[in-house]
């Protein structure tokens, strides 16, 4: 699989993962809105990677981080199967990010 077919299908499925945990959650007020949001950012990684926009792959391994660290927060406060596969995605996708020509491959467009 090609790096930037597989950093954009990353960011593509958080971003509906979390939009399916808004439409889960969405009769409270703040939970929706901030699933709502944070799908939002994703899906617009997404697009900035398609691009090949360098700001977005750039930021783009930063972000994966924080998806790593907030699986992890999530695993220790309750073993599910979605926070394990946050965790694993996250881990995996940031392992790829961290390559310098990977990254160069997708700031191309």
């Amino acid at each position: 699989m090609r790096p930037k077919l597989a950093v954009l299908s990353f960011f593509l499925l958080l971003a509906l993962f979390f939009y399916g945990i808004a439409a889960m959650s969405f009769g409270e007020k703040y939970t929706f809105w901030g699933y709502i949001l944070v799908g939002s950012i994703h899906l617009l990684f997404a697009y900035g990677v398609w691009a090949g926009n360098e700001t977005i792959v750039d930021l783009s391994a930063y972000l994966a981080l924080l998806d790593l660290l907030f699986g992890l927060l999530w695993v220790m406060v309750g073993l599910s199967i979605p926070a394990v596969t946050l965790t694993l995605l996250s881990a995996l996708i940031l392992f790829v990010l961290m390559d310098e020509d990977v990254r160069s491959e997708l700031k191309m467009p």
